[in-house]
């Protein structure tokens, strides 16, 4: 059994790259694209070993989707769901928070035995094997499709932090029209949506540029003038209150690096989101029309 001393040794078959069992996984067409909170991972699965298709069919084997980003020093698990199916694999879809993560993030993809299975033993394992049969425990690996690394820019690169990251989005049932913003939590403004009209933002999610035009902008713009009417009161720029507040100290950053508290907030939220409006306005537009419109 080849490679074992690569992968590590496991008394029972391990379906992996390695010659322990004639089935194959592989991981296909790995993707990841970026929303206001989240960035999206899309794979696909294809495995052939009909005995663990089985184990997963009944809950008796479950995919263990792991990540881990060495520079926030994060990890997780990623919970996918399947998102479609295929006449060779299987798609899956998972999600993780933009605070957790930068630069490079490692997804590693595994089958791990969800409860005890005894007599556990694969047709298609290497002869070597004989006829042994094991007893395994939940969590040991059945099968180890690998991993693959995503390097997803945050979704306003290249800002530092990503505007993002200031704020958050929840949902509060008492309301029944308009949005509100908070600024009294350390880490984050919260923008507040009654129920139903955060459902429908999270369902912009594959368009950002309406995200952020409809929801960031404004809100970002509220911050500002907020920060302005503090800095005012304080002229010092040094408002015990705001001071050390993570939101705070980053859109202060961004305003000075990008603009100035002396031009208006809608000027300096749409220099920092980089222009927002252009691109949610133009965004599906032809090419002719693209070109009447530059023209």
């Amino acid at each position: 059994m080849s490679n074992a001393t690569i992968r590590g040794s496991y008394p029972h078959p391990v379906l992996d790259s390695s010659d322990d069992v004639a089935s194959t996984i592989e991981i296909l067409h790995p993707t990841y694209s970026s929303t206001v909170d989240d960035v999206e991972i899309r794979f696909q699965v294809r495995m052939t070993d009909p005995q663990i298709l089985q184990l997963l069919e009944e809950g008796s084997a479950r995919y263990s989707v792991k990540w881990s980003c060495s520079a926030t020093i994060a990890s997780g698990d990623l919970d996918p769901q399947v998102a479609g199916i295929y006449a060779d694999s299987t798609g899956y879809v998972g999600w993780i928070d933009q605070l957790d993560i930068r630069n490079k993030v490692k997804i590693e993809v595994k089958i791990v035995a969800a409860r005890a299975i005894n007599g556990y033993r694969l047709e298609r394992q290497h002869p070597d094997y004989g006829g042994s049969s094991f007893n395994l425990l939940p969590g040991d690996l059945l099968a180890d499709g690998g991993d693959f690394e995503i390097e997803p820019g945050k979704l306003y690169d290249p800002l530092r932090p990503p505007v993002g990251s200031c704020f958050r989005f929840i949902s509060d049932n008492t309301m029944k029209k308009g949005l509100q913003l908070r600024f009294d939590y350390d880490d984050q403004v919260l923008v507040i949506f009654p129920e139903r009209v955060l459902a429908a933002f999270g369902l912009l999610k594959e368009r950002p540029e309406l995200q952020i035009g409809l929801v960031v902008l404004p809100a970002l713009m509220e911050t500002i003038s907020f920060i302005k009417r503090n800095r005012e009161a304080d002229p010092t720029g040094q408002n015990e209150e705001l001071s050390g507040k993570q939101w705070y100290d980053a859109i202060t950053r961004l305003v000075e690096e990008t603009s100035s508290f002396d031009a208006s907030a809608f000027e300096s939220a749409q220099k920092i989101l980089g222009q927002p409006l252009d691109l949610a306005l133009t965004t599906n537009l032809t090419e002719t029309e693209a070109e009447d419109f530059d023209a």
